[in-house]
Order: C-alpha cells, then sequence, then structure tokens
C-alpha cells in the first residue's frame, strides 16, 4: 500500500528531498570546470549553455556551424559565435591555428568574470592538427577555465575518438550525462 503512495509524494512536488535522494539532485554547473558533453549534435551542452547565460554568464560559442545559421542572442545578452573556418573574417578561426583558438579563449576568460565557453567542433580541429596538439590545447584551456572560475562546455561525437584519445579528455572534465 505504502508503494502507492511514492508516485503521489513526487508527483505534488512537495518532498523535494524525497525526491533528490529518489532520482538524484539536478546540480548546477560549477564555476572553474569543464563539462564534456557525448552527443552527436550539441543539443544538452546548447541548453547548459543558455542556462549559464541566464545565471549571467557572458557567453562564446566556438562551433563548425557558420554564423548565420547560429542564435546570437539569449537572455538579452549577445553570444560571441567563433567559426572554424579556413575563411578569413571576423571571428573566424582557421582549424590549424591552435595558438589563435587558444589565444581567443585566454583573453576570453580573463577580460571578465563570469564567462561561459561552448565548443563544438574538436573533431574538424582533430582533422586539422594530431591528437597530442589538441590534447595540449584542452589542458591549456581547462586550465584557463579554473584559474578564472569560468565554464567549458565540451560538445563531442564520442565515434570520433578512438576509446584510448576519448580517455585523455575525459581524464580532466566532468561528464555529464
Amino acid at each position: 500500500m505504502r508503494l502507492h503512495l511514492w508516485p503521489l509524494l513526487i508527483a505534488s512536488g512537495e518532498d523535494d528531498l524525497l525526491r533528490s535522494l529518489l532520482f538524484g539532485k539536478k546540480r548546477d554547473l560549477e564555476e572553474g570546470r569543464s563539462y564534456l558533453l557525448k552527443e552527436r549534435k550539441p543539443e544538452r551542452a546548447l541548453a547548459h549553455f543558455r542556462r549559464a547565460i541566464e545565471l549571467g554568464f557572458r557567453p562564446m560559442f566556438i562551433t563548425r556551424q557558420h554564423p548565420n545559421h547560429v542564435d546570437r542572442t539569449h537572455a538579452g545578452k549577445e553570444i560571441r559565435v567563433v567559426w572554424l573556418s579556413t575563411t578569413l573574417g571576423k571571428d573566424y578561426v582557421d582549424p590549424h591555428n591552435l595558438n589563435s583558438l587558444s589565444n581567443l579563449i585566454g583573453n576570453f576568460v580573463s577580460d571578465e568574470a563570469r564567462a561561459v565557453i561552448l565548443l563544438d567542433g574538436i573533431e574538424y580541429l582533430m582533422m586539422s592538427n594530431d591528437f597530442q596538439r589538441i590534447l595540449q590545447f584542452l589542458e591549456y584551456v581547462n586550465e584557463q577555465v579554473a584559474i578564472r572560475r569560468a565554464l567549458l562546455l565540451l560538445s563531442l561525437d564520442d565515434r570520433a575518438f578512438d576509446p584510448k584519445q576519448l580517455a585523455y579528455i575525459e581524464r580532466n572534465m566532468v561528464l555529464l550525462e
């Protein structure tokens, strides 16, 4: 008989403690952390990114998507969009030039407090750089995020990596399921 009451208690929303004990508490993202989301398209990462913007974080979206196909505002804030492309232009970064991308990210997180970066396109960077350079780039970004108390959301398709590469990437990131 008691089992039939559990859905009522949970559905009524009166017992948050009970719900968190049964289903786990949905935690907020912590400043100074890098998060990994394994997904084919950056849908969950974009949801976390938008939530961070709503919480007051300054946004930068680094993507393989053309800037004309990306929403440039959310919650009244302008989103800085950086396109990973060999085409020259403002806020376009050549995928071969990881130093330029590192500097761009380092400057962005040090400009002001509370920055959030969504990086979608690590697979594209892999096509232009060896894995060791990609790993060094990610380590640098992780360090900058930690020092400046920013957030990094890395959306990647795990099918593009072998298990050993994925293990290296996961090592210093929090996996978001």
